[in-house]
């Protein structure tokens, strides 16, 4: 009986330790689209320097390791929230981020690079600082905040890709990429015909493991575990071997150069978690201020006689008190839902809200941007719409085949795509660099397509009883199209234009994809600068609301100015 006892105890303990081993694993964030860093392998496996010293470090701690796969910018938002508890992913060290996390001793030294077109005269950092020089880094990395600090008088373009920085130097569009080393290398092997590599080092920096910053003052019980970890690792030579498996070609390079390899810590800086001060406190800006109140009323009226039923319809005392009843268990609910979110949040994020605030300027000027982007596009779009209907009406089989092709064509076609192929394949060959023209006019050659498309159907649905009566009282086409057929057409479809028109508003944040600064891309610059997450993505969101908004209502407006009983 004992016997048994002790058995069942064995394995209910066995039991009780798998179950908080899967409950607990060791979450490890970081971007997989930095070879031989992180990368997936042929395999389709998780493989690079980062991964394994995640797993050497999930062994050491005997946790599971889960590796999630998140866009560098990305990673300390998610560390803040709790998605992940470090990030190994080719992370500088730098006092801007240690405002949001602390870091780990460092375990890599490395130094910032350029590469530069293959025929360009720059060969060093002192070519750039001279006015009308164009900058391309990646968003959210030190190449960026080095060029925006030390580079005054360049323009700064951010990617959030690594091909597409190398493509602006490739296709010289740029005159010069700010990044690591390793990187500069890579692409520069990638692109050896039409780009030179400036590998001397123009700052040094290293690399580090990201902790999330307890809150009130406590200690994060990981960062002297992984600290210990680290010295271990490197004692024992497993950095050395990682660097005869993952970079032996970069590793005989710098040597030939007299550049220390990575692995070699030159002047390690002691963890200077302690050390940063907090950020400044807000600032009174009263003009900021009257413009923020003034939309927001406007956005709040807007939405009020969106949403609103019409007030002509009578209800008797009973059925309001229902209605009434009915707002306020709504409301009670949603005050309630919010509540347990963000009071939920609030026990792992810390909120740097003065670091949005510092830029508040920057960000309402690619909101104001993004709304003249967003009206040039929509009347191109138009103008292409009207064409496209006419040219199905034409008589000329020729016509009616290009205008089909077209629209199927666009229409199958993601935006993402038609954006990068025609800004870095169409507009290249006819030599056009103006990033936001060329975003307006693919903004509209995509959504041109969807409006003809609707425009027909709604000519369409008139009936040819319509077209008859018309000609009976001797309308010419053209009147007949003109006083019968469009306003009845233009009546049925109101309600999906207006909706094509909010989600052309909205499909603008796309632009950023081709280093157009629009509402998305000017956020997402002061988020990276700042290393905020929430905090950028808020008022992104209350952006759009304000312009959408409206735009509905005006909507709204003309469906039912327009709406007659026939």
């Amino acid at each position: 009986m004992i016997k048994i006892l002790n058995s069942c105890i064995c394995l209910v303990v066995a039991c009780l330790q798998t179950v908080l081993s899967d409950e607990a694993p060791l979450v490890v964030g970081m971007e997989l689209e930095y070879p031989p860093f992180e990368f997936v392998n042929e395999q389709g496996s998780d493989d690079g320097v980062s991964v394994q010293m995640a797993k050497a470090l999930a062994k050491d701690l005997d946790r599971t390791l889960e590796i999630k796969n998140i866009k560098f910018d990305a990673l300390i938002t998610a560390l803040k929230t709790g998605s992940i508890d470090l990030i190994i992913s080719s992370m500088t060290a730098t006092e801007e981020r240690r405002k949001s996390i602390l870091f780990s001793d460092p375990y890599v030294t490395t130094g910032l690079a350029m590469l530069v077109p293959i025929d360009s005269e720059i060969n060093g950092i002192e070519d750039l600082m001279v006015s009308g020089r164009k900058i391309v880094v990646k968003l959210g990395t030190t190449g960026e905040a080095f060029a925006r600090r030390e580079l005054k008088d360049a323009e700064i373009l951010t990617m959030q890709h690594d091909p597409a920085c190398a493509l602006e130097v490739s296709q010289g569009k740029v005159d010069a990429w700010i990044y690591d080393q390793l990187s500069i290398f890579k692409h520069h092997k990638n692109h050896n015909k039409t780009t030179r590599a400036i590998l001397r080092p123009i700052k040094k920096e290293q690399w580090a493991i990201g902790l999330r910053k307890p809150k009130g003052g406590e200690v994060n019980p990981l960062e002297k575990q992984v600290n210990a970890f680290l010295k271990k690792f490197r004692e024992s030579g497993e950095f050395d071997k990682l660097g005869e498996i993952y970079l032996k070609e970069e590793k005989e390079l710098v040597t030939k150069m007299g550049i220390p390899f990575i692995f070699d810590l030159e002047g390690s800086s002691a963890n200077k978690n302690e050390q940063i001060s907090e950020l400044d406190t807000f600032q009174n800006d009263l003009p900021f201020f009257v413009v923020l109140v003034f939309l927001l009323l406007g956005c709040i009226i807007s939405f009020y006689l969106l949403v609103r039923e019409d007030p002509r319809e009578n209800h008797n005392d009973q059925l309001k008190a229902l209605h009434y009843g009915s707002f306020v268990i709504l409301w009670l609910a949603l005050i309630g839902v919010s509540y347990f979110i963000f009071s939920s949040l609030n026990q792992t994020y810390t909120w740097n809200w003065e670091g949005i605030w510092q830029r508040r300027w920057q960000i309402f000027g690619g909101w104001l941007r993004t709304i003249w982007v967003s009206l040039l596009a929509l009347m191109l779009c138009v103008l292409i719409a009207v064409g496209l209907v006419i040219g199905f009406k034409s008589r000329y089989r020729a016509v009616r085949f290009f205008c089909r092709a077209y629209t199927e064509i666009v229409r199958g076609s993601p935006l993402l795509v038609i954006l990068i192929v025609g800004y870095y394949v169409i507009a290249e060959a006819f030599d056009v660099n103006d990033r936001l023209l060329v975003g307006v006019v693919l903004l509209a050659v995509f959504s041109g397509a969807y409006l003809g498309e609707i425009l027909r159907g709604g000519i369409d649905s008139v009936g040819k009883t319509q077209f008859e009566a018309a000609r009976a009282v001797g309308f010419s086409t053209l009147q007949t199209y003109k006083y019968v057929i469009i306003p009845q057409a233009v009546r049925r479809v109101l309600p999906a234009v207006a909706g094509l028109f909010i989600m052309l508003v909205k499909d603008s944040s796309l632009l950023s994809v081709i280093g157009a600064e629009e509402f998305t891309k000017r956020t997402e610059i002061a988020r990276a600068a700042t290393f905020t997450g929430l905090e950028a993505f808020i008022p992104l969101a209350v952006g759009y609301l304000l312009i959408t908004i409206p735009l509905a209502l005006l909507a709204r407006y003309l469906e039912r100015r327009l709406n007659y009983e026939t």
